[in-house]
């Protein structure tokens, strides 16, 4: 009986120092999306996220006592059958794997800030998507998703690509999507606290230089990435500066690449070349005029060593709230001042109902050129419309 007692003592000291919790929250989306292109053979229509990733996330928190505490955090998104189009891409439509979202180790204190280890999202991402932008987050009507990005240069938001670091098109004869920075494997971040508002930001990925033959994988790009956020107020400002740098020995990643002619998945390799850097800055900015109306405005330039990537963007936008109602729009352009010279822009409205805190009906549409200073071509004209639900948990 006394050691039981001893025992259940123990026990509820240790609970006691080390309070730990464990969720599984995530978001579920479906909604039934129309593309319209002028190229014709691209217009298609799709069941599937169309104002947010569907994702599941699993994350744990232990208070180790003296304001420090640790976590960890894992997410994962999929493209399922429901998804995809209805052609032979369809063998990619299960692509996504385990914990291929944001993922990391955290370790944290009131005073001294919070480290994190191993995926998490970048700063550009959350100012882009959050700070200069009304909440379209990367789906429908986003200046920062699979159609449109408001950057050129080295990209880790590819779909499909499972985070490889690799650069976006610069050809004259397709669509200029745009560059994405999302998230990395092997990236250190660290978060300061909030001092009067202020808040500053740090992520670096180490490169890696060591293979020095073309058709060996084994290189990686490394990144730097600098935040500054003040929050405080009506007011929600936040600058980022993002840069990738390959090697002298250049980056070889091998990805899985689709064959559209034969239907064949193979392993394929994305190069970035020997020196290449590419630079990516955000100013965003959100104004609660009222507290039903707030503005959104961000600039952006980007550059790369060579120029082959070059240019500035800008974006505007506004979200009211009326009851249940959100009601956002935005106008985002680029301008491009590389050689290429392919400007674009995009238009994107949309519209939420409230069910409750965490159920929504929704409405988005999109309009995108991507030849605004060029010929026309097939596809350089894109429409999105979307009408679906989604569930928070």
């Amino acid at each position: 009986m006394k050691k039981t007692l001893v025992a259940l003592a123990a026990l509820s000291a240790i609970s006691a120092f080390a309070q730990s919790s464990v969720q599984i929250t995530g978001y579920f989306d479906r909604g039934y999306t129309a593309l319209s292109s002028t190229d014709g053979t691209a217009s298609t229509k799709t069941l599937g996220s169309s104002a947010g990733t569907t994702r599941i996330e699993f994350r744990g928190t232990e208070d180790l006592g003296n304001g420090n505490n640790a976590g960890f955090f894992i997410e994962s998104d999929w493209a399922d059958f429901g998804g995809a189009t209805q052609t032979a891409t369809v063998t990619q439509a299960q692509k996504a794997g385990f914990a291929n979202g944001e993922n990391f180790l955290s370790l944290g204190n009131a005073n001294v800030g919070t480290l994190k280890l191993g995926a998490p999202n970048s700063f550009t991402l959350g100012n882009v998507t959050g700070v200069a932008s009304p909440a379209f987050s990367t789906g429908v009507g986003s200046a920062y998703s699979v159609k449109f990005s408001i950057a050129n240069g080295v990209s880790t938001g590819a779909d499909g690509y499972a985070g490889t670091a690799q650069n976006s098109s610069t050809t004259t004869t397709a669509a200029i999507v745009g560059a994405r920075a999302i998230r990395i494997n092997n990236t250190i971040q660290y978060v300061s606290p909030a001092f009067s508002g202020v808040t500053l930001g740090v992520n670096y990925t180490p490169q890696n230089n060591n293979v020095t033959a073309g058709t060996t994988a084994g290189n990686t790009v490394g990144v730097t990435e600098y935040a500054l956020r003040y929050t405080n107020g009506p007011v929600d400002a936040m600058y980022t500066s993002a840069k990738y740098t390959a090697g002298s020995n250049g980056v070889y990643q091998s990805y899985l690449k689709f064959a559209a002619a034969s239907g064949a998945i193979s392993g394929a390799q994305n190069v970035l070349t020997s020196s290449e850097t590419s630079t990516q800055n955000m100013l965003g900015l959100t104004y609660a005029v009222l507290p039903a109306l707030k503005l959104h405005a961000g600039l952006g330039q980007f550059s790369s060593n060579d120029d082959t990537y070059k240019g500035k963007s800008q974006q505007f936008g506004a979200t009211y709230t009326y009851g249940a109602w959100d009601i956002m729009g935005q106008m985002a352009k680029v301008d491009d001042q590389s050689a290429t010279n392919f400007d674009r822009k995009i238009t994107g409205l949309g519209a939420n109902y409230n069910l409750s805190k965490t159920t929504r009906v929704y409405a988005r549409y999109e309009k995108v050129d991507y030849a605004t200073n060029q010929t026309a071509f097939a596809g350089s004209e894109v429409k999105r419309t979307a009408l679906g639900m989604s569930k928070a948990f």
